[in-house]
């Protein structure tokens, strides 16, 4: 799948729909469970097929940046390591970036309105744009 999407010969939005369905597909055979295409890809997409409505919704990671030891509190960080105290921390919340959608068309033309109304930079491990 990835080899395709690279190819550039192929529009952008063509690309994306084809991404799309097949993470639909995968969703579809697992309902009510977050599907990636890899485990690169984690943080950045993530598709559920919610079996009883029959929608598709897609999620991805926000990260959040805590500077101050009242911000770290702020975001529920409970974990600290050695008992110490955190002056710092870096936290990925998974948001909902679509609403249901009932095809994976549909659920293209929300993620590119999200996108563009957006200003993250989706990474994967190889440090190239995953959906820029």
């Amino acid at each position: 799948m990835y080899e395709v999407y690279e190819d550039e010969s192929i529009p952008l939005q063509i690309r994306r729909l084809m991404v799309f369905d097949e993470i639909c597909k995968l969703a579809k055979k697992e309902p009510d469970e977050i599907i990636h295409l890899s485990k690169f890809t984690q943080l950045s997409l993530g598709v559920m097929y919610l079996k009883d409505f029959k929608k598709f919704i897609a999620f991805g990671g926000v990260f959040e940046y805590a500077q101050t030891p009242e911000e770290v509190i702020e975001q529920r960080i409970r974990i600290f390591p050695n008992d110490e105290p955190v002056k710092c921390a870096l936290t990925v919340n998974l948001k909902q970036f679509t609403r249901p959608a009932s095809t994976p068309i549909q659920l293209v033309w929300y993620w590119n309105k999200y996108v563009k109304n957006r200003m993250h930079a989706y990474i994967d491990y190889r440090e190239e744009v995953f959906f820029g």
